[in-house]
């Protein structure tokens, strides 16, 4: 009998739409009445790409080839691979395992995410790298051009060649990096499958909400034009806008949402003026349009397929597309079951409170069960803290956790050198703020941050001290910044021997820092290199900056990684907690930071045991004190 086949298999399909695959994303895009395959090449292990046209018969020896299930299809952001394959062309189905992403493992290794970029960063030769035509063939080709459908064919056959070529680079970067190991293959075949799940929306109240939202908008744009005088008809524009308000004898240089918060305080702002800034900031808030991003994405059975991206930052964490769900508004009414069913007449005036602050509110709503299902929704109680507290064996704050204490008032308490009991509320509230700031090194400027999203001022003197006060009282946390500081540069200056700290160990290999942490996975550190500091060395690695969104030089110090330790710690508690809530038949639709919802049939499992599930100890993770809280639903709520 002949071994079977393993075969890694590369694919990249150029398709075109009328529809928008930004807004709509992959799975919509797929099952759009436009969308249809232009070509479709693919690579068998080493050999040359072959491309596929629609006028040709279909691939068999690629179907052959894939009916051998230890086979794998590679391709990067495979979901939409998997959309046009199954959606497109209804090709024969694959297992789960099989479907393979580039892109995860290159973000996995905190690479970047768009292969140009990954292939830079990586090295690529001219011969490997993707072709910079691409952006011009896609505009011209895979979209309507100036109106009209372009099928040019010296064009078509330059975006074949492309195509050759995206597989090619795919290939190349994929021999560059290590595979997904352990269990994490598993979240990863998790993953895919919650995202081709997807999450239900309530469709009908959406569509009610976006009207309700253009009547609204037409009615203040009237007002405006009143207020005004027929000098303006709406708030869009800054420089007439600030034009006009000056005009009255105001001043306002800033046309954001604190110059207007700020003026609308201003008891010297004349009243027209002010009701003209109220009609800017309802028609300002920008989380109202999540419901014209969630009608984009909805596929034929009122589901959003795709809205979760695997990795998306460094530390494992997963990042939103789409309606964005880790990006949902926290409601600011109490009765959103009551203006959902209010949205109904279609009237904004029926709405209870202002129409887009109400709307805003009801968002997290339109996420529902299933027919014959409810939602059952949990997540992690101050599941970062209780990981650093783990980390650093910080035993007092691991007894708050144990004997479920509050761990502000404990913080507060060690900071004001006071019995627990004792502590005031406005002591709570600095102890919570500290905790939240200063765990990862933060100073001053962090604590000051943090207390302003509270509404809170303090100034440096003061902050100064709170942040002394809580060093003083989180001694085990400040000796874990610099024994995690300490063991990456040894591990730099003397690879390749390894540095155990934090319950994990520092590697360095092959130019990277390589952090094996307590679950088995590796947190990586791209070209990591020790440089002169101010006082000694510091760390410098390359990656993707937070803020800028690009890659660049970024320097790493020991609150930095011991924050990147812990934030993959609890992600990782976070992910096996699906594979477990899947095991027991608790289909996953939806996490959020450190949350997870399942849509659940009616007779099936219970709150209680959910949350238990959710609390079993991964065996990595014996003594993490863990703990989580939830409800049942048909609508998503906060």
């Amino acid at each position: 009998m002949a071994p079977p086949l393993f075969m890694d298999i590369s694919i990249d399909f150029e398709t075109f739409s009328e529809c928008d695959i930004r807004k709509a994303g992959a799975y919509a895009y797929s099952i759009h009445p436009t969308t249809e395959v232009l070509c479709l090449s693919y690579a068998i292990d080493n050999e040359p790409p072959t491309t596929w046209l629609p006028s040709h018969p279909p691939p068999q020896r690629l179907f052959d080839l894939l009916a051998e299930p230890d086979s794998l299809l590679w391709a990067w952001n495979v979901f939409f691979e998997m959309s046009i394959w199954h959606n497109v062309l209804a090709w024969p189905e694959l297992e789960w395992e099989q479907w393979q992403d580039t892109a995860a493992l290159a973000a996995a290794q905190a690479y970047p995410r768009a292969l140009e970029k990954c292939g830079t960063a990586l090295g690529l030769s001219s011969d490997e790298a993707k072709s910079k035509r691409g952006k011009t063939l896609i505009q011209r080709l895979c979209k309507p051009y100036r109106g009209a459908r372009n099928n040019d064919p010296e064009m078509l056959q330059e975006l074949y060649d492309y195509c050759e070529q995206d597989v090619i680079a795919e290939r190349s970067i994929r021999h560059r990096l290590r595979p997904l190991k352990g269990i994490e293959k598993d979240v990863f075949k998790a993953d895919q499958e919650i995202n081709w799940r997807g999450v239900r929306l309530d469709k009908e109240s959406i569509l009610n909400a976006i009207t309700i939202i253009d009547r609204h908008t037409k009615r203040l744009n009237l007002e405006v034009g009143n207020i005004t005088q027929g000098a303006l008809d709406n708030t869009a524009s800054r420089a007439k806008s600030l034009r006009w308000i000056n005009e009255q004898g105001y001043s306002l240089e800033e046309y954001d949402k604190n110059a207007i918060s700020n003026a609308l305080e201003d008891k010297d702002c004349p009243g027209h003026v002010k009701e003209f800034l109220k009609i800017r900031q309802s028609l300002s808030k920008s989380s109202t349009k999540k419901y014209n991003s969630m009608l984009d994405s909805l596929g034929l059975d009122n589901r959003v397929h795709g809205s979760l991206m695997y990795h998306g930052a460094s530390t494992g964490r997963w990042a939103g597309r789409l309606l964005n769900p880790q990006n949902l508004p926290r409601p600011t009414i109490d009765n959103v079951d009551e203006v959902i069913e209010q949205m109904r007449v279609c009237d904004p005036a029926a709405i209870s409170g202002e129409p887009m602050e109400s709307l805003s509110s009801c968002l997290r709503g339109m996420l529902i069960a299933s027919e014959g299902h409810r939602l059952i929704c949990a997540d992690y109680s101050s599941i970062e803290a209780r990981v650093l507290a783990w980390l650093c064996n910080h035993k007092t704050a691991l007894t708050t956790f144990n004997t479920g204490k509050d761990i502000y008032k404990f913080t507060a308490a060690a900071m004001y050198k006071v019995d627990y009991d004792q502590v005031t509320k406005d002591q709570r509230f600095i102890g919570k703020v500290a905790t939240l700031a200063l765990g990862y090194q933060g100073g001053v400027k962090a604590f000051q941050r943090m207390a302003g999203l509270y509404g809170e001022e303090f100034d440096d003197r003061e902050a100064l001290k709170v942040r002394d006060d809580w060093r003083d009282a989180n001694k085990p946390i400040t000796r874990l910044w610099a024994a995690v500081s300490r063991a990456a540069k040894n591990a730099i200056s003397y690879a390749p021997k390894s540095f155990q700290v934090a319950k994990g160990e520092f590697k360095y290999l092959q130019g990277d820092l390589l952090f094996k942490l307590p679950s088995k996975r590796i947190l990586s550190f791209p070209k990591a290199r020790l440089v002169a500091g101010k006082h000694n060395s510091e760390i410098v690695y390359e990656g993707v900056d937070n803020h800028t969104h690009r890659w660049g030089e970024i320097r790493a110090y020991g609150g930095f990684l011991v924050q990147s330790i812990t934030q993959a710690v609890a992600r990782d508690v976070l992910a096996e907690a699906i594979l477990r809530l899947e095991h027991h038949g608790y289909d996953v639709v939806l996490h959020v930071h450190d949350e997870i919802v399942s849509d659940v049939p009616k007779k099936h499992g219970s709150l209680k045991q959910f949350e238990k599930i959710m609390c079993n100890s991964p065996g990595w993770a014996a003594g993490l004190p863990i703990e989580a809280e939830g409800y049942e639903s048909d609508r998503y709520r906060k």
